[in-house]
């Protein structure tokens, strides 16, 4: 919202509000800062780069959005966090249920089920009442 009129601008860029704390060059910053701490095989929890830096965890994907160089390093960061998960876990490194539960809400795993289809009564009978004729289908248009 616009300063009164005859009343001088409220911040800098004369677009009133409160002045924009994280420019275009302190995110990129940060986007250098992540891939350099995400260098130490250790680090793999992104909460824990926010943490360390004093920020809200939920910048980094308003970020992602704003900043291309940011959007980059954090995909990259995002992918070294689940193999690092994945790796840990399958060494034994971490707990294999925790690392499950990181990897299925966080990275969208799931774990693969199998249905078989019984096909019963009417539908079964059918069925069988027309295999064989549709090869008759596909050779009337010929």
């Amino acid at each position: 919202m616009p300063a009164p009129l005859g009343h001088p601008a409220y911040n800098l860029n004369g677009e009133g509000g409160r002045p924009v704390k994280f420019t275009a060059e302190v995110i990129d910053q940060y986007a250098d800062e992540l891939l350099e701490w995400m260098k130490d095989e250790s680090k793999f929890w992104l909460k824990d780069f926010c943490l360390e830096k004093g920020l809200n965890p939920d910048l980094m994907s308003l970020w992602a959005k704003q900043s291309q160089r940011f959007s980059g390093a954090y995909e990259t960061a995002y992918r070294l966090q689940e193999a690092r998960i994945y790796k840990g876990a399958l060494v034994g490194n971490y707990n294999p249920s925790m690392a499950k539960l990181g990897l299925t809400n966080w990275h969208g795993w799931t774990d693969k089920t199998e249905q078989k289809v019984h096909i019963d009564g009417a539908i079964k009978s059918i069925l069988l009442e027309i295999e064989g004729k549709t090869e008759d289908l596909v050779r009337f248009n010929e």
